[in-house]
């Protein structure tokens, strides 16, 4: 398998103050530049599974690659933002909002229903349910579960599989997959629409490159900080 870990365009969230951030924005007009630029680069770049977050932002991103390659995607529900959808910022704040329905699911990223495939949890009164924030331990059993589903899914067969994922959760993803042998903080920032590339062999995984922005022009690189 050849994974691609790509972090969503510019959000509203990540433009704003902390103090104003929103339960589940969508990308900004910066945002909608910086999917435009990542969905040509993936043109050149046979995909044969393209896999979102159910977050807005996430499917905002993923149905620019959508359009522009004709990929059918599969939303797994699984694969959100560490927290989840809450509302508030601070450690606080742990209110849990709806999440899209099903319906806006693919209304967001598949001009077709037929080009979309949606876990069984993206339900129509909401995917995250209004439960409580997501915690850390959460959040470290999920990422753990996200590595066996793609072992277990595509193993070393060679596939091409392009997820959208959030900054976060990639992190602590990449540490699971690297088991600990590489800093991820160390390695730098996750700028919006940065690509991450990894190869499985079905026993290791390999590092390829983090957070390529190449496919960026200079003006459009955001989200200079950590997370």
């Amino acid at each position: 398998m050849q994974l691609y870990l790509v972090r969503h365009a510019e959000s509203e969230n990540n433009a704003r103050p902390i103090y104003e951030r929103v339960e589940d924005p969508s990308i900004t007009a910066v945002g909608r530049l910086q999917a435009e630029f990542l969905a040509k680069w993936f043109e050149s770049l046979p995909i044969d599974t393209l896999i979102s977050s159910p977050v807005r932002r996430a499917l905002q991103t993923t149905r620019y690659i959508v359009d522009l390659t004709d990929s059918h995607v599969h939303v797994w529900a699984d694969m959100f933002e560490e927290g989840g959808i809450y509302r508030g910022h601070g450690p606080e704040a742990t209110e849990g909002g709806p999440g899209l329905s099903r319906t806006e699911v693919l209304r967001h990223v598949a001009a077709n229903v037929d080009g979309c495939t949606l876990d069984d949890a993206v339900v129509e009164s909401g995917w995250w349910g209004a439960k409580l924030r997501e915690t850390p331990e959460q959040a470290d059993r999920r990422a753990r579960g996200v590595r066996d589903r793609l072992i277990n899914t595509f193993g070393d067969n060679g596939q091409t599989v392009v997820a959208v994922i959030h900054a976060d959760f990639k992190r602590r993803l990449l540490g699971y997959l690297l088991d600990d042998r590489v800093d991820t903080i160390a390695l730098g920032y996750l700028r919006n629409t940065g690509v991450t590339k990894l190869d499985f062999d079905g026993q290791h995984w390999t590092l390829q490159w983090f957070n390529s922005v190449s496919h960026l022009p200079h003006r459009l690189i955001t989200a200079n900080t950590q997370s």
